[in-house]
């Protein structure tokens, strides 16, 4: 346990630390609320500002205790809406049945049971994109996509399988958003189904009965010099005559794809979409994201989720007079560092607080996030304005503590405010647990926080899981498209 003594050597008092926080009654609503900074004789002192947070702390120190499920009761008291990544499923077991009682549309896409998940179908805002003309901001998004599934393959040091792999994914969905004109018919199983088709090239001259003439190709013949989707298979084209190393590609290709279509589940869930980004800063609004901790199969998606919102959220913003959401949105992200990088974080963060966008950045440890996002760890951890440290081991971290807090002179020796064994001594309670809090324009305190089942909004019961629908799913089929649209027997497309 650290003393208070250490506040006559360099740390905040209180007084001096809550000066520039929100002190709320948890039983109040409010305009605005953060992220519980401080617990004392019943309230709570919250940073309702436009801040980032980044909390740094290892397993078993309660950061989603006394800290995530806190703030989403102080945002729910307050109207906020929120995008919170839930390893275990336990913020929404115990925040669910208030935010309902407070009025919230609530979503929950779950990887743990996903007959119990809402449908999100990734590929539809790219789709929506193309369709109204901003054809790069389509691919920019299939870029990140596929970039996400590439996690799932490993070609060792050449990276040609990927990136040709790559190209053919978003040639397939380029292809697929220029000739389907149905939404309920773009999605991933469609893509499927046209990689069914990408098979070597047969000259039509030669080809007897039982050969199918080669739609795919004939797709991209026909398509105009100039043509996008032309563009991205040019060179998977060159290679429609060489069997064996079209075979490579698809093959990686297919091995992108795999983890979504051995899961007949998933796939389902991702064909069809009942989250709808558009209100989620316009109306109270949350949307919980239930991932399994003890396994990252799923985490790139929640990666392509969070992009996919920010975009929806920053052109929203566009629209108001003043740039900025009429509900501020929170992304209360536990276990950040164990997602597939993000594609633009360091940029999303710097630019979110000026949309009426936060976030909130739960990491195991300081490697965790540099492994992830390498140097522009440092732009992430910059843009945060409040640093919540809970003990850990890690010497880099504790040492970068330790400097930030810097030192005080005592009976003519220099101290350091708080050494690497001080940070070890965080006390964790039962009920009340200590805090390093780091903030601009004041010392370094430590606060005392409590865990979440000593406010009044943990008493609500959890909301049941409504039970999944399967509805019918609808596929694009490239062989029906070339026999409408070209003067081909259908009989030839036909297997022997």
């Amino acid at each position: 346990m650290i003393s208070t003594k250490y506040e006559n050597y360099g740390l905040s008092t209180e007084k001096d630390f809550v000066r520039s926080l929100q002190q709320q009654d948890i039983n109040k609503e409010y305009e605005a609320s953060g992220i519980p900074l401080y617990c004392s004789k019943g309230s709570v002192y919250t940073d309702a500002a436009d801040s980032h947070t980044l909390i740094f702390g290892n397993t078993g120190t309660k950061k989603t205790r006394n800290f995530i499920i806190p703030s989403a009761f102080m945002l729910g008291m307050a109207g906020e809406s929120m995008v919170i990544s839930d390893p275990k499923g336990e913020i929404y077991r115990y925040s669910s049945g208030f935010l309902k009682e407070q009025g919230y549309d609530i979503k929950v896409f779950n990887f743990r049971n996903l007959e119990y998940s809402s449908a999100w179908n990734p590929l539809l805002l790219p789709y929506r994109y193309y369709k109204s003309g901003d054809k790069d901001k389509a691919v920019e998004l299939l870029y990140d996509f596929c970039m996400q599934l590439k996690t799932q393959v490993h070609s060792g040091e050449d990276p040609f399988w990927e990136l040709q792999a790559m190209d053919l994914m978003i040639g397939i969905i380029l292809m697929l958003f220029e000739t389907e004109t149905d939404e309920n018919r773009i999605h991933m199983e469609s893509v499927v189904q046209i990689r069914m088709e990408v098979r070597p090239w047969i000259d039509p001259r030669y080809a007897s009965d039982n050969d199918e003439i080669n739609a795919f190709w004939k797709i991209i013949e026909a398509l105009p010099e100039d043509s996008l989707v032309r563009y991205k298979l040019a060179s998977v084209y060159s290679l429609r005559k060489v069997e064996r190393t079209l075979n490579c590609v698809v093959s990686t290709f297919d091995a992108m794809i795999r983890c979504l279509v051995l899961n007949r589940k998933l796939m389902s869930v991702l064909s069809s979409n009942e989250i709808d980004f558009d209100t989620i800063g316009k109306k109270k609004t949350v949307l919980f994201l239930i991932i399994p901790d003890e396994k990252t199969t799923f985490h790139f998606l929640v990666s392509i989720f969070v992009k996919q919102c920010y975009e929806v959220l920053i052109e929203n913003a566009q629209s108001y007079p003043d740039g900025t959401l009429p509900i501020r949105v929170n992304y209360l992200l536990d276990e950040f560092s164990n997602f597939p990088r993000i594609a633009d974080m360091p940029a999303m963060i710097s630019a979110a607080r000026s949309r009426n966008i936060r976030f909130i950045l739960v990491v195991q440890s300081k490697q965790q996030l540099e492994a992830a996002y390498k140097t522009d760890a440092e732009t992430i951890k910059s843009n945060c304005r409040n640093w919540i440290y809970l003990a850990c081991r890690e010497l880099s971290l504790l040492r970068e503590i330790e400097s930030i807090c810097g030192t005080v002179e005592v009976d003519g020796k220099i101290i350091s405010v708080l050494t690497i064994t001080d940070l070890q001594r965080l006390e964790i309670g039962w009920e009340d647990s200590q805090a390093l809090i780091l903030r601009p324009g004041t010392s370094p305190f430590v606060s005392w926080v409590k865990d979440f089942e000593f406010y009044p909004q943990s008493k609500y019961q959890t909301l049941s899981f409504e039970k999944r629908k399967y509805p019918q799913v609808k596929f694009f089929s490239l062989k029906q498209y070339v026999y409408h649209q070209f003067d081909f027997a259908y009989e030839r497309f036909k297997r022997s």
